[in-house]
């Protein structure tokens, strides 16, 4: 872990510290079974989190926080944020203890100010007010929720976003920009959860958000469910792609270098987190229809005749035919038809041009070809990194789409002044 981030790590953790300090010991009359009944809640919220499909999970400790925020105010919010640090599943793996500091810090520190922000613009504090929320609050506590929901949502992504920042050596807003934007709706569409909770607990205690949660731990589970069907359909998939690495021991590993050459395109023009995963499956599967291409055609040493040239560029229609029936990969299917295709229109299927090719297809058209140049093949060695970059910028206009050759050049700090290869020493000829 670089010392910078460990630095900024114990500052987060020193401000939290003396923040909970100073509710515990100010006149905050803090009601301590009501803390360790939301504390509780946090605990199990963020140890029955959702895991992601690729990494990462998802939680409702937000719901959780926020209900208490508007049931007790800041300083219960911001204690019980604290045991967010705790999750079971960290304690049992033995994860170093200094990223459970940084998270039950940068949640407390959320708390605090979505908390303060409810409080300095007209939010009202159920357990005080006596009551709960009836019908003519809304209209007046519209502006004190959205704002605290956002001063949450804020804290917690820009805190988060220089954590990873940090240890990737990364610009912040590059992170947030990547990986956090996306949680923008999840944040305002779960803050209804938790007035509700916030709602049920005056209405009904402790037992009635007990109750609330039960059908909350059965669509998890649902979830868990089809997320290891999504597993076994991959396991699938990831079958396939050896066979044809049986098949054809040349492409052996040219797959995920494409997936990864396909994300640090896609990272350098600031896509989305959906369309990088995208382009990570579509990367890792282009060449899954070439598991039907016969053997001799795929190590042939020699040029490929019309013949055989005609069944190879059959692959990105075989793969597409593959892929189609397995749901979650619908958004690949396009990338992988189109990847063949040219700028200029020249290439195939179907022999469209510039932007009528999908935006996902011409950045792995781009990765594809690179990686296709600096790996060895049958009928010739690998081409050097300079001459690889010095044929995407001779083909670019032509072969591949120029924002992304530049987008890509750049991704690999690589600049085409530097290249010093003759213009049109190379021939791609690629399939």
């Amino acid at each position: 872990m670089p010392s910078a981030l460990r630095i900024y790590i114990g500052s987060t953790a020193g401000a939290t510290a003396g923040l909970c300090a100073w509710f515990v010991l100010g006149e905050f009359n803090i009601p301590w079974q009501a803390f360790l009944f939301f504390s509780l809640l946090v605990f199990l919220a963020e140890s029955f989190c959702i895991d992601l499909p690729k990494a990462g999970a998802v939680s409702i400790t937000f719901t959780i926080i926020l209900a208490a925020m508007v049931l007790y105010g800041p300083a219960l919010a911001a204690l019980s944020s604290v045991f967010a640090a705790f999750v079971w599943r960290d304690m049992k793996r033995g994860t170093e203890p200094i990223r459970w500091i940084f998270n039950g810090s940068q949640y407390a520190l959320s708390a605090t100010a979505a908390g303060w922000t409810y409080i300095a613009t007209g939010g009202v504090v159920l357990t005080e007010a006596g009551r709960g929320f009836n019908l003519m609050d809304f209209p007046f506590l519209l502006v004190p929720i959205s704002l605290s929901v956002a001063a949450f949502f804020l804290t917690n992504t820009l805190l988060v976003s220089i954590a990873i920042g940090l240890a990737e050596k990364m610009r912040p807003l590059d992170v947030w920009l990547i990986n956090v934007r996306w949680a923008i709706p999840n944040f305002f569409t779960l803050a209804p959860l938790g007035l509700a909770i916030a709602e049920i607990f005056m209405a009904a205690g402790y037992i009635g958000v007990v109750l609330f949660f039960a059908p909350v731990i059965g669509a998890r589970q649902t979830f868990q469910v089809c997320k290891r069907r999504r597993g076994t359909d991959l396991g699938t998939i990831q079958s396939l792609i050896a066979a044809l690495e049986a098949k054809d021991p040349y492409t052996r590993g040219h797959s995920e270098r494409v997936a990864k050459l396909s994300e640090i395109i896609g990272k350098e023009l600031k896509l989305g987190e959906e369309a990088l995963e995208t382009l990570r499956y579509a990367g890792v599967l282009h060449d899954i229809g070439k598991v039907g291409t016969a053997r001799y055609i795929l190590r042939k040493p020699g040029k490929l005749n019309e013949d055989e040239l005609q069944r190879i560029r059959l692959h990105p229609e075989a793969g597409a035919l593959i892929l189609r029936e397995v749901s979650f990969l619908s958004r690949v299917v396009p990338v992988i038809f189109h990847h063949h295709e040219r700028y200029d229109g020249t290439g195939y299927i179907d022999g469209i041009a510039g932007d009528e090719i999908p935006y996902l297809a011409r950045i792995l058209t781009v990765a594809d070809a690179y990686d296709a140049m600096t790996s060895p093949r049958p009928y010739r060695a690998r081409l050097p990194k300079d001459a690889a970059c010095q044929e995407l910028v001779d083909c670019s206009g032509s072969h591949f789409d120029p924002k992304i050759v530049e987008a890509f050049l750049k991704a690999i700090d690589y600049s085409p002044q530097a290249l010093d290869v003759p213009e049109g020493q190379l021939q791609f000829n690629e399939v």
